[in-house]
C-alpha cells in the first residue's frame, strides 16, 4: 500500500514548518510514505526557504511545487475566502499527483499539526479494519475552546474516492454555489450522499497538538 503525505503550505505557516517538518521525518521512519507539498505563497521565495529547512532535517525524497495564483483573479474576494481558494487548489494539484501515480491513500496532514510517531501507522490500521474510504481525525480547534476542528488536518482518502470528485469549483459545491469556501465540506457531503464508508474519530491518536 503506498500513502502520500500531500500538503498545501504557505509563508503565513512558517512559525510552525520547521516543527512540522521534523515530525514529518519521525513519522516517515515508522511508515514508507511519498512525501509532497504544494507552496501557494506569492513568488518562489518561500519554496527556497522549505527547501534549506529539509536539507537542514535532512529530508531528501520529497516533492516541491508551487501553485501561483495571479492577483487579478482574487480582487472582490474577501481574505478567507482566498485562502480557501489557494488551499482547494492546492489540494487538486495533490489529487491529480496521486491518480498521475501508483498511490493507495493521501494523507491530508496540515503543516500546522503535530501528531506521534506512530499516527499514521494507527490510522491507517483503522482503514483497513473497516475498509473506510475516508478516516478523518478530529483535533481541539485553536481558536475555539472546547471546540473541534472538522477540517482534513489529520485524515485519511482513498484514491478510490479521489478518482471520484475534485476539489475545483466545477465539481460543484454545497450549499452555496460558486464559492471556494471549505472544500473539504463538500467532500463530506458527497461521502453521505454516496453512503461511501467513512468515519469520524477522536483521541485514536493522542496527543495531536494544533500550533
Amino acid at each position: 500500500m503506498m500513502i502520500l503525505i500531500g500538503t498545501p503550505i504557505h509563508i503565513s505557516k512558517d512559525y510552525c514548518m520547521e516543527r512540522w517538518l521534523e515530525n514529518v521525518a519521525k513519522v516517515r521512519q515508522v511508515y514508507q510514505t511519498d512525501f509532497l507539498m504544494v507552496d501557494n505563497s506569492p513568488g518562489l521565495d518561500y519554496v527556497k526557504k522549505v527547501k534549506g529547512y529539509c536539507e537542514k532535517i535532512g529530508i531528501k525524497d520529497y516533492q516541491i511545487k508551487h501553485l501561483e495564483i495571479a492577483q487579478g483573479e482574487l480582487v472582490n474576494k474577501s481574505v478567507d475566502e482566498q485562502i480557501h481558494e489557494r488551499v482547494a487548489r492546492s489540494q487538486e494539484i495533490i489529487r491529480q499527483f496521486v491518480l498521475s501515480k501508483d498511490i493507495d491513500i493521501w494523507f491530508s496532514w496540515e503543516c500546522d499539526q503535530i501528531i506521534p510517531i506512530d499516527g499514521l501507522d494507527k490510522l491507517i490500521g483503522v482503514m483497513k479494519m473497516g475498509n473506510f474510504m475516508m478516516v478523518n481525525h478530529n483535533i481541539w480547534d485553536k481558536n475555539v475552546p472546547g471546540g473541534l476542528c472538522f477540517d482534513w488536518g489529520v485524515t485519511l482518502v482513498s484514491r478510490a474516492y479521489l478518482e471520484k470528485y475534485g476539489f475545483l469549483l466545477e465539481y460543484g459545491t454545497d450549499p452555496e454555489p460558486d464559492t471556494w469556501y471549505n472544500a473539504q465540506a463538500w467532500y463530506r457531503k458527497r461521502l453521505k450522499r454516496d453512503g461511501s464508508p467513512f468515519i469520524d474519530l477522536v483521541g485514536v491518536i493522542s496527543p495531536v497538538l494544533h500550533l
